[in-house]
């Protein structure tokens, strides 16, 4: 089977049960926060992988436990058993001691890899481990069942269009980014226009649920539409940086998890500042 055809069935199929995870509240949404926690250490692990091709010496397992430290957190918070001033003080306290623990080094040689060992290890905590937080904030507010599936449309939805202008339409359009030269500007238009539909589908599918402005609904479908295309170039930055194809191969057709998930970090975290702050 292509990688086109792999592609296209991972899709038909994994985003209608991506979607189903994120409408499953049971237990204050524990099923995704699970899948989150597991997604963030794995992504976490492939991070530390991209660094050690770039030379950086980094412990085998602590990026995967630092990964899943903020969906960890997250959830906690959102069942009640942490506010967010105790996380933020869990991890300035790992933060700290991550720090400290570089002043032991009792070699000169040891010394060398201090600067590479903390860049990463921080590298990990933050990414994607720290956006995911966000992502799984949403979780927090009313009709977050309904919230949850019109944020991944519009993310993934996004994905999938520009993946398709660029295959019908690309060849000859600009391709704009070095970072990841196959990309061409017509897909990115495409992208952009998928999560317009969505949003502002939703924005009269379901009356006041992301505010009574349609001006502040295009806004954000325009910030979505950006942010989820800097993310998807952001990572492709990295493995260019680390001179890799993909972040991993755990997923058939995608790559590894980062390649996965890349496209909705950064559009989480605009998507839950907008509910918290931009309804009126």
């Amino acid at each position: 089977m292509s990688k086109v055809a792999v592609r296209l069935v991972l899709f038909i199929v994994g985003l209608p049960l991506l979607v189903g995870l994120s409408m499953w509240s049971w237990a204050g949404f524990l099923p995704l926060a699970i899948v989150a926690v597991v997604v963030s250490a794995l992504g976490a692990g492939e991070m530390a992988s991209l660094l050690r091709a770039q030379g950086y010496e980094l412990n085998r397992l602590l990026p995967f436990a630092v990964g899943a430290l903020f969906p960890l957190l997250t959830a906690l918070e959102n069942w009640g058993y942490v506010r967010p001033e105790h996380s933020l003080a869990i991890v300035v306290l790992i933060i700290i001691a991550v720090f400290i623990r570089q002043i032991f080094a009792n070699t000169e040689e040891s010394l060398k890899p201090v600067l590479h060992k903390v860049t990463g290890i921080l590298f990990a905590l933050m990414y994607p481990g720290f956006f995911i937080y966000f992502i799984l904030k949403i979780t927090t507010f009313p009709n977050a069942w309904i919230l949850m599936p019109i944020f991944l449309l519009a993310t993934i939805g996004n994905d999938a269009l520009a993946w398709l202008f660029g295959s019908l339409w690309g060849k000859n359009s600009p391709k704009p980014f070095l970072v990841s030269p196959h990309k061409s500007a017509i897909g990115f238009v495409g992208g952009i226009l998928a999560t317009f539909i969505v949003l502002v589908t939703a924005f009269y599918w379901f009356p006041g649920l992301l505010g009574n402005s349609l001006w502040a609904v295009l806004g954000l479908s325009l910030v979505i539409g950006l942010t989820t295309i800097i993310g998807d170039l952001f990572e492709s930055s990295l493995k260019r940086s680390a001179r890799v194809k993909d972040s991993g191969a755990i997923i058939p057709g995608r790559g590894g998890i980062l390649d996965s998930i890349d496209s909705l970090l950064f559009s989480g975290t605009i998507f839950y500042l907008f509910l918290l702050y931009g309804r009126g």
